[in-house]
């Protein structure tokens, strides 16, 4: 399904947008006035377009970036930021004016900013322009790779959980998490909670919140430090969960066996790395 997110938690500016972009555009538009909403509708369903208010706060832009990177099938999707819309009643205004021009105009009529909805929503169209495009050229990249039988580029070795029973998850994001697989640089885990936006982020030891799993490894925690690097969001039954491929930053002593324990080939699309 084709449709487009607009974040904007302004109720006015957001429906100025809504009603421009669907008197142009057949995709359909969903309004979150809130990050969470926003990642919500992510979750059930990849947008084309995202786009995000001009004065959005940095860190909120880049949780909303970090995680759409970490989503395989989002590779398309575009973001364009949302300027200051003008009001159609201010449209109104601003032509009745031009027809007296000797009216006084006030300070504040003076300086009210405000884009032209139609002529933004021409930008929107563009973008969706370019995106069926990129959808295109990304099926037939995924063909092609398929149809030429290119090795598995992730050649580290990989063990299921049966195969390791001495290792468990414990603890991931605030919230239990299930081992799926697990290889010297990393862990497959599937978790009820989404990642965190300092997950998404390497670690800096200079910083306090650092993203953190943790493992019971025969009996006593081990806390390894790394990253999510890649997020698939399951529609289940009982809501949304996680597939979450966590990259370690350093090695973790995890005693795993010899390669011959591997995990099957048709396993390889979990793969940690």
């Amino acid at each position: 399904m084709s449709w487009l997110l607009v974040v904007q938690p302004d109720a006015v500016q957001a429906d100025v947008l809504r009603e421009a972009l669907r008197t142009h555009v057949s995709e359909d538009v969903v309004v979150a006035d809130s990050l969470d909403d926003a990642l919500s509708s992510i979750d059930q369903s990849i947008p084309d377009i995202v786009l995000l208010p001009a004065l959005i706060p940095a860190d909120v832009e880049d949780y909303v970036l970090s995680y759409l990177g970490v989503i395989p099938d989002a590779k398309h999707v575009q973001i364009l930021g949302i300027p200051v819309l003008e009001r159609p009643e201010h449209s109104v205004q601003r032509r009745a004016r031009s027809l007296m021009p000797w009216r006084q105009r006030s300070r504040r009529e003076a300086l009210t900013p405000g884009c032209d909805p139609e002529t933004f929503t021409q930008d929107v169209i563009r973008y969706l322009s370019g995106v069926r495009t990129l959808k295109h050229e990304i099926e037939l990249h995924v063909t092609q790779a398929a149809s030429s039988g290119r090795p598995e580029r992730r050649t580290e070795p990989r063990f299921s959980r049966h195969t390791v029973p001495w290792i468990s998850i414990t603890r991931f994001g605030g919230g239990r998490a299930a081992l799926i697989n697990v290889s010297s640089g990393g862990v497959l885990l599937r978790t009820q909670a989404r990642p965190e936006h300092h997950s998404l982020k390497r670690s800096d030891p200079n910083v306090s919140e650092r993203s953190r799993l943790t493992l019971e490894l025969s009996g006593h925690e081990i806390h390894a430090l790394g990253r999510v690097i890649r997020c698939v969001p399951l529609r289940t039954g009982a809501g949304i969960q996680y597939d979450i491929a966590f990259s370690f930053d350093d090695s973790v002593g995890l005693h795993l066996p010899a390669a011959d324990a591997l995990v099957p080939t048709s396993s390889r699309a979990h793969s940690t790395r």
